[in-house]
């Protein structure tokens, strides 16, 4: 068993210690083999193949429509549950990706988790899983945008809705980003301007880095996205026909007149129907995210509780909901190695709507992009470099503490260059810089990254990669929220009168609410009713409670009745949550 596979199994073991059931897959040894298509690479795909693979998947798996893009493609979903229970009574997981558009790997990741689910559904671990836990899986979010990765002329953005006039020259989208040099690719523009703010990096000059001018630096490039100056203000590609993005068109947090934002939340079709496909769905309980945005790897933003209790609420996630968060992180790191942070601000986004509107965990996941670490010498290179230096190496001399001081590190983007340098087969994610002359500008240079170099993974990693995400995902299910009635219990107390005592507890990781939840009242609390048949009556106590706080890892609520029966089977206790599953039971005489 290689290790991220085996570090999965320890953790999906200790979860298990919460759910009777986990645990009992989790003993049984699992003698199948995964199927070839888990060691098969996992590439990027039209969303078209994307929503005939979707549609070909049976067994475990039911296809599920819920809206179209604005440009009229199908928004798709898969339902992936055990037989034995109906799905909509089990808690659940959902799975989105590509919320962002420019994102286009991790749709092809997720639906390779629904396949896999599918293709494992025997397996004790997955059936244990689908048995207990209902998934739902949305492999394309943002179908418009993603599409721009198969297109004739590859450019990376994610607007796909109504654009406005960006310049307020009076015209709307008349100077697009476009192929200049007609190589397929959108990429960078830059031209010498003593008005610029960008130089070359002094360690790698085909990277671009902000001058400082506290150090005496001076920009010496403009740098636009590559296109023409159509409407002669010296500017390029600055007005675009599309500026609305999805994932910055949800309510939370959503910024006013700012051109990604739309005209007002959940304007854009996609953004409206995820919101909608999520509340006719009350059993969410848990949302995984693939894009750009993370919060496993880096600790998200925390506030304090009382933060939300002002009139507007502070952006961040609670503390005590940011320290489970860090938890999830380590062990994240654990089964993936993942270390790649987020990218870009979180206003408006999928991700901050689930958790601060919907009051739904929500851990969002950046599966890759361009390694900041320095690669590493191969044991041969080592080896090597030592015979050629001879026996002993030389003392280094020791560095003057102002040199140190003074020594400037290289860019994040001469980082990415440099891993790029190392992988003979990764030169096309970087655009050689070469000289071109701009039908307004004149002399300039067209090169930079190219579209998607930072969001896909190598071919020969991509395999690897999507198996310890999977692993990660199957180790969730035993922590969502299911609380059960540990004891219902009747003391006689002379005729018929009887005490009676319950106790509810949830012994899973995941309180029944977040903080979030709590504050909006988007979840409703468990319901807990004492039904009296017509032998039965109530002398004291509350026939309902709504139970609206319970914590993870055995957090335990009690209720007490006084009650008249003639016989104990006309007393019973019904549990019933949206998120956290149900139970009932009927009262024991206590020994």
């Amino acid at each position: 068993m290689n290790q991220p596979r085996a570090a999965a199994a320890r953790a999906l073991a200790l979860a298990a210690l919460c759910v009777p059931l986990f645990a009992q897959a989790a003993a049984q040894s699992d003698e199948q083999a995964p199927p070839a298509s888990a060691s098969k690479p996992v590439s990027s795909a039209p969303h078209a193949e994307l929503l005939a693979r979707a549609k070909a998947l049976g067994g475990v798996a039911t296809w599920t429509p819920y809206g179209r893009s604005r440009q009229g493609r199908e928004l798709f979903a898969l339902r992936i549950a055990g037989a034995a229970q109906k799905p909509e009574e089990l808690p659940a997981i959902l799975v989105v990706a590509n919320v962002d558009g420019t994102q286009p790997w991790t749709s092809a990741l997720a639906l390779q988790h629904a396949e896999q689910l599918v293709a494992r559904a025997a397996e004790p671990t997955v059936s244990a899983l689908l048995a207990s836990t209902c998934i739902y899986v949305v492999p394309c979010a943002n179908p418009d945008a993603h599409e721009r990765r198969f297109a004739a002329v590859q450019h990376e953005r994610e607007a796909t809705g109504p654009g406005v006039d960006n310049d307020r020259d009076g015209r709307s989208g008349e100077d697009p980003a476009s192929d200049l040099n007609g190589d397929g690719r959108i990429t960078q523009l830059r031209v010498r301007d003593p008005r610029g703010e960008w130089i070359a990096d002094p360690l790698d000059e085909r990277a671009l880095v902000k001058a400082d001018k506290t150090k005496g630096e001076r920009g010496v490039w403009r740098v636009w996205t590559e296109g023409r100056d159509l409407d002669r203000d010296e500017r390029v590609a600055e007005d675009e026909p599309l500026d609305a993005c999805v994932n910055r068109n949800f309510a939370a947090e959503w910024k006013e007149l700012a051109p990604e934002s739309g005209a007002f939340p959940t304007d854009e079709p996609e953004t409206l129907a995820l919101c909608e496909f999520v509340l006719q769905r009350p059993q969410i309980a848990l949302v995984v995210t693939y894009g750009a945005f993370d919060n496993l790897v880096e600790k998200p933003k925390s506030v304090a509780a009382d933060a939300l209790q002002k009139r507007v609420p502070q952006a961040g996630v609670v503390e005590a909901d940011a320290v489970l968060l860090a938890e999830y992180g380590k062990r994240y790191a654990e089964l993936t190695g993942v270390k790649h942070k987020g990218r870009g601000g979180d206003a408006g986004s999928w991700q901050t709507w689930a958790y601060a509107h919907r009051g739904l965990w929500s851990l969002a996941i950046n599966p890759w992009d361009l390694p900041l670490d320095a690669p590493e010498k191969s044991a041969e290179a080592k080896s090597e470099a030592k015979a050629e230096d001879g026996a002993a190496a030389p003392a280094k001399p020791e560095k003057d503490p102002k040199e140190k001081k003074d020594k400037r590190e290289p860019s994040e983007d001469a980082k990415r260059l440099r891993w790029i340098d190392a992988n003979a087969d990764e030169s096309w994610r970087f655009v050689p810089w070469q000289a071109f002359e701009h039908p307004e500008l004149g002399a300039c240079e067209i090169g930079g990254f190219a579209p998607f170099a930072r969001n896909e993974p190598p071919a020969a990693r991509s395999a690897e990669l999507a198996a310890a995400q999977f692993e990660f995902l199957l180790t969730l299910g035993a922590d969502l929220p299911r609380v059960r009635i540990e004891e219902f219990t009747a003391k006689a107390l002379g005729g018929d009168l009887h005490e009676l005592r319950a106790r509810i507890v949830n012994p899973s990781r995941l309180p029944l609410q977040n903080a979030s939840a709590l504050r909006t009242e988007a979840v409703r609390p468990a319901r807990l009713d004492l039904e009296l048949g017509a032998g039965a009556s109530l002398v004291a106590g509350e026939r309902l409670h709504l139970i609206r706080a319970l914590d993870g890892s055995g957090g335990r609520f009690e209720a007490r009745w006084l009650v008249r029966a003639a016989s104990l089977a006309d007393v019973r206790l019904k549990l019933s949550t949206q998120h956290a599953g149900s139970d009932a039971r009927v009262a024991e005489l206590a020994r």
